[in-house]
């Protein structure tokens, strides 16, 4: 489409002629679904980005002890975590026989060699050190603050804001696996190997362990006191 005057105030601080240009033509598409695939996975790099972009300024509130700024870009990151899961339902609604189409176009390409992918995967150990400098400012320990909650409440919140980032960044995987086995089935290997498998290990990770670990001590403490507990365990 061509331009018919010069360039909008808007247009040339969102640079809207580079940015859609980063799409393939019409002409060059190998379906008519390639076009949603491609905008999918750009718009994915760019709410990564921002993730980091938040997660980054997070860590820095936490060592100045600013918790309630620090909180509110771990909001964003929430509702960017979000908007990630949510989108993918835009690729539900392609045809397996296209996927198969825009594959032979990616090559050997794979969503595990996101640059944003991987700084999501990164970052928990980057953030964390944070986290525990303004538990040192504040002279508690993980477990006390999980065992009275009330007494430290910002840093409590904090810490299940953190927690939120690594359970949403699971759930976000384990929506994208069930893209996959949408499009490609479940026993077919993907090009990194079969996505059950692949899902089974990325599982067995915990971005802020010690925030999981701490609940199986204080349930471990919980056992040996609660009268259900000492014979049978905790059923939820």
């Amino acid at each position: 489409m061509e331009r018919s005057g010069p360039l909008t105030d808007y247009e040339k601080y969102l640079r809207t002629e580079e940015l859609l240009a980063l799409q393939k033509p019409a002409a060059a598409l190998s379906c008519h679904d390639e076009l949603q695939f491609q905008i999918v996975h750009q718009v994915a790099e760019l709410w990564m980005k921002l993730c980091e972009h938040e997660l980054t300024f997070a860590a820095e509130r936490m060592r100045a002890d600013d918790v309630p700024r620090a909180m509110r870009a771990l909001a964003r990151v929430r509702a960017i975590q979000t908007l990630l899961a949510d989108q993918l339902m835009l690729l539900d609604t392609m045809a397996p026989r296209d996927y198969m189409t825009i594959r032979n176009a990616l090559g050997r390409g794979s969503g595990q060699e996101s640059p944003g992918f991987k700084r999501m995967l990164q970052l928990p150990e980057e953030v964390w050190p944070a986290f525990e400098v303004v538990m040192e400012i504040h002279k508690v320990n993980l477990r006390s603050l999980y065992e009275f909650p009330d007494q430290h409440a910002e840093l409590f919140n904090l810490a299940e804001a953190l927690l939120d980032y690594d359970q949403n960044l699971q759930s976000w995987r384990q929506r994208h696996l069930m893209l996959v086995y949408r499009q490609i089935g479940a026993g077919t290997p993907s090009l990194k190997g079969k996505p059950s498998e692949l899902l089974a290990e990325g599982l067995k990770h915990r971005f802020f362990p010690k925030l999981w670990a701490v609940r199986d001590e204080l349930f471990a403490e919980w056992t040996k006191t609660h009268p259900y507990g000492a014979d049978k365990g905790y059923h939820g």
